[in-house]
């Protein structure tokens, strides 16, 4: 009979052999998980039976040599997923629900821009480089009109619009004005001496249809394309005024004879806003010739002695008024002669 030392070893000896079969299929069962771990990890996209995907790619600029955009917004609405670009323009999105869908860019300066994401059974898609076009800048706009007074009881009208546009990609192909309440859409030209774009567009006379009087108020709006053929609105603005009340001069007036250094008097004009006076003298002759002129007058002033002496000859002056926006009206030409 087996005393009671033995049947405890005996108890002992089976507890020890149930410990070791546990630690040896633990063991197996760890080295196929450890072996197989990127295949059965649930966030693994290269595992067959995740649904979970990944997106990464580079955003840059658009023109050659194309730089690294840092700190762009790239967002996955799918997901609510948002993340910005590193200092290479690298971005990475990681655990995405694998659903069709559009993934976003957004810096600003820059103009919006999106790609449409198919997984089309991927787990995993680099998305190579992304370029995003600069928003050309608005740095000044001036929209104004001039009026031009004429004998006959005629006016002339002109619409002037002066736009400063910088761009950092340097690819402004052309700039538009619009305004489509009046179906107005007209080119502007760029005045390599001023680094402006303008436009000077002749709106007519008193009775011309359309009238200019249509476009006071409206919206004028600033279209720049650029050289691969997108279009931003960069700004706008409205007509504020056309002065159509008329300065009348006093003299000299209708040729009469009057020294070098003529005297030039006017009626006071009084239209209800503030503004400036500014004087030219012209030659009469078939070619033109600015002779003198005088910015900044006060609008309390009625009479300016001409600063230089005018040589011997036929010559007419126009007077202006100059409102804040830079709207302006012009007397008629009056004539004299210097002898």
């Amino acid at each position: 009979m087996l005393n009671g030392l033995s049947l405890k070893l005996i108890a002992l000896k089976i507890v020890y052999m149930k410990i070791f079969r546990s630690l040896l299929v633990f063991t197996v069962l760890f080295s196929y998980v450890s072996c197989d771990a990127p295949k059965l990890n649930p966030l693994d996209p290269n595992n067959p039976n995740s649904k979970l995907g990944q997106l990464n790619g580079f955003v840059k600029t658009q023109p050659a040599p194309q730089q690294a955009i840092a700190g762009v917004k790239v967002s996955w609405k799918s997901d609510n997923r948002t993340l910005e670009t590193d200092a290479n323009g690298f971005y990475k999105l990681e655990n995405l629900p694998i659903v069709d869908g559009f993934l976003y860019f957004e810096k600003e300066g820059y103009s919006k821009d999106s790609i449409r994401i198919n997984w089309q059974n991927r787990k995993s898609i680099d998305l190579g480089i992304k370029a995003l076009n600069a928003i050309p800048k608005l740095d000044n706009l001036l929209i104004y009109t001039s009026v031009e007074n004429r004998y006959q009881d005629d006016q002339k009208y002109t619409l002037f619009v002066q736009a400063s546009i910088s761009d950092v990609e340097n690819d402004i192909d052309s700039v538009f004005v619009s305004c489509t309440a009046i179906n107005f859409n007209q080119q502007l030209k760029y005045n390599s001496q001023t680094r402006v774009f303008e436009l000077s567009y002749p709106y007519g006379s008193k009775n011309s249809v359309p009238s200019i009087d249509d476009a006071i108020g409206k919206n004028f709006e600033i279209i720049v394309k650029d050289k691969v053929g997108k279009n931003f609105s960069v700004g706008s603005s409205s007509i504020k005024r056309i002065i159509k009340q008329e300065i009348l001069f006093e003299l000299p007036a209708n040729g009469i004879t009057v020294g070098s250094k003529p005297v030039l008097k006017w009626n006071r004009f009084l239209p209800g806003f503030n503004f400036k006076y500014w004087v030219q003298i012209y030659t009469d002759d078939i070619i033109l010739k600015l002779m003198w002129d005088k910015s900044n007058i006060s609008k309390d002033d009625i009479e300016l002695v001409t600063e230089i002496n005018l040589p011997p000859g036929n010559y007419f002056w126009v007077i202006w008024c100059i409102d804040d926006f830079q709207n302006r009206t012009r007397s008629k030409p009056a004539t004299f002669t210097v002898q």
